[in-house]
């Protein structure tokens, strides 16, 4: 009995599938648009960027005391791969980083 609740719970976490790991493909930088698959296309609405995929300003410090403030340039070109969390639901994909091929 104690076996059959513990398959019953698995099988609902399972099923509720609370995030899950996605790799897609950046189609366009303007308007932003990264398919998952041949079907499925997300815009900007359901995409939230990480800084590493993103242009950010970064302050840093160096060892006098002094700070420095630098643009990094991670933004997203056409073609790149990108690693994603979907989140229940399957509405927001949050972009994680991009994937490098060796």
């Amino acid at each position: 009995m104690v076996e059959i609740i513990k398959l019953a719970a698995i099988a609902a976490v399972n099923d509720s599938k609370p995030t899950n790991v996605v790799f897609g493909n950046v189609l366009s930088v303007a308007p932003l648009a990264i398919s998952i698959d041949q079907k499925l296309i997300l815009k900007e609405a359901h995409l939230i960027l990480t800084n590493n995929v993103k242009e950010h300003v970064m302050e840093l410090t160096d060892e006098l005391g002094g700070k420095k403030t630098f643009t990094v340039h991670n933004g997203l070109a056409e073609g790149e791969s990108v690693i994603m969390i979907q989140f229940q639901g399957g509405q927001k994909y949050l972009v994680l980083d991009k994937a490098v091929k060796k």
